[in-house]
């Protein structure tokens, strides 16, 4: 036998062929069946049709992070990073926010003006100076828009 050839003779290897095509068709069948339809009629999924199953999201953390902010404290009445317009200025990274105006920046019970975004890397914004004339722990958060959740950035701390 030459060491070149098939190791079925030829007769064997054409109704092994032959065979393949059978089970090809065969399997393939239902879906050929399923896919023609009428042109003129509407057409409606075939029964044997296989739906995706519904997909379940877990309940997840918001989409939007806060990686690192700061500054972080200050003294009663004292300022940082003061603006022209006699402001602090309060600076975040963060993932997620794409827009300023998909966000509002809160200190406490007040939203912050003068807020700035970079889309999903940073932002700033603007304390004013009566926010940080009594000694206490505030929350600093983001607040999404339109529907106002939070999500926290940290607690900034003006000591006596």
């Amino acid at each position: 036998m030459n060491p070149t050839s098939c190791a079925f003779p030829s007769r064997a290897r054409r109704l092994l062929r032959q065979r393949l095509r059978w089970v090809l068709l065969a399997a393939a069948l239902p879906w050929l069946i399923s896919a023609c339809s009428d042109s003129a009629a509407p057409s409606k999924p075939a029964s044997t049709a296989v739906t995706p199953p519904a997909l379940t999201v877990p309940a997840a953390a918001p989409a939007v992070k806060v990686l690192n902010w700061g500054p972080q404290f200050t003294k009663a009445g004292q300022g940082f990073a003061v603006q022209k317009s006699g402001n602090s200025a309060m600076w975040f990274e963060q993932r997620g926010v794409h827009s300023a105006e998909s966000a509002e920046v809160w200190f406490d019970q007040t939203r912050l003006p003068g807020m700035a975004i970079k889309p999903n890397e940073g932002g700033s914004a603007e304390v004013p100076a009566e926010l940080l004339a009594k000694p206490g722990r505030y929350p600093v958060y983001l607040k999404l828009l339109p529907g106002g959740e939070r999500v926290d950035i940290g607690t900034f701390e003006v000591t006596p």
